[in-house]
């Protein structure tokens, strides 16, 4: 803790007030309260969105083709859902940050020549609350529901088997409708510039929604950097997951352009995600509690 120069001083009722302000959290998961008051300014811009716990959202490493893994380099945020009640938990994440591109790999060929390059996964827990690199297992082939060729989001998309790892992480439950034009949404990650790497998710507000499950949205905050967020789950106010995030148009404003023009998302939903992997039912269930 920063120690306050000897011309600081706080009154009587400074103290109190701070005292108070301390006393006052009621949050039964201590991870998530530290990261609520971490926000900057704290009462000024209190988290109001849905509760993301530890264990939840994860960074991926993946090394394809001639790429290898670089510890150092975090392009992506991955998650975890039950895809069928019952069944283990997997891990969802994108294809085109491994592959070093900045756009999404929506050809069917183009998604099957880059799945099966895929040699290794590696995760972490993004907001640090283990160190530690672990190893996923294969990823999980489905049968594409969509037997023609046009381009689809959800090709980007893998799901990958978690193997041991599955007892250490808290699945998110997916919600069983898209959004709509005007929802709010939270794009759940850490980012690095623009908003405290603390805050659990980002605020947004859904501007499209196309026939083909692209949904589009403007960020509250007009200085968020997306960067390493593509494969970032998009929550809606309870916490389910109605689509991911792949990243931001090229035509629209993003952090580095004028901040009046917004920074703008896009994604994919979830129930297009579903279709595409021919899952007929969205499965929530509940939160588990994540084992070292």
């Amino acid at each position: 803790m920063e120690m306050l120069p000897p011309t600081a001083r706080l009154s009587g009722a400074g103290l109190l007030l701070a005292l108070a302000l301390v006393g006052c959290s009621s949050e039964s998961d201590f991870g998530a309260s530290t990261r609520q008051r971490a926000n900057s300014p704290a009462v000024a811009d209190p988290y109001r969105g849905p509760s993301v716990r530890d264990f939840t959202i994860w960074r991926p490493y993946v090394a394809v083709n001639e790429i290898q893994i670089d510890p150092d380099v975090i392009l992506a945020t991955a998650f975890a859902v039950h895809l069928e009640p019952g069944d283990a938990p997997v891990m969802i994440m994108p294809l085109h940050p491994a592959l070093q591109q900045s756009d999404p790999v929506v050809n069917r060929d183009a998604a099957d020549a880059a799945r099966s390059g895929v040699t290794k996964i590696m995760v972490s827990e993004a907001f640090g609350a283990a160190d530690a690199m672990r190893q996923l297992r294969e990823i999980i082939e489905f049968e594409d529901a969509d037997a023609s060729d046009d381009d689809r989001w959800a090709r980007d998309l893998v799901a990958v088997s978690t193997g041991a790892l599955a007892r250490g992480i808290r699945p998110l439950p997916l919600a069983t409708e898209a959004p709509q034009v005007g929802d709010t949404v939270w794009m759940a990650t850490a980012v690095y510039a623009g908003a405290s790497p603390s805050r659990v998710a980002h605020q947004a507000t859904v501007t499209e929604v196309d026939g083909d499950g692209r949904i589009a949205y403007r960020f509250a905050n007009s200085r968020l950097s997306l960067q390493a967020t593509p494969g970032a789950p998009l929550l809606d106010d309870k916490g389910h997951v109605v689509g991911v995030h792949l990243g931001s148009p090229a035509e629209e404003g993003g952090a580095d352009d004028d901040p009046k023009a917004g920074v703008f998302g896009f994604g994919v939903s979830t129930t297009e995600i579903l279709r595409a992997w021919g899952i007929e039912t969205a499965s929530g269930g509940e939160d588990e509690t994540a084992v070292e």
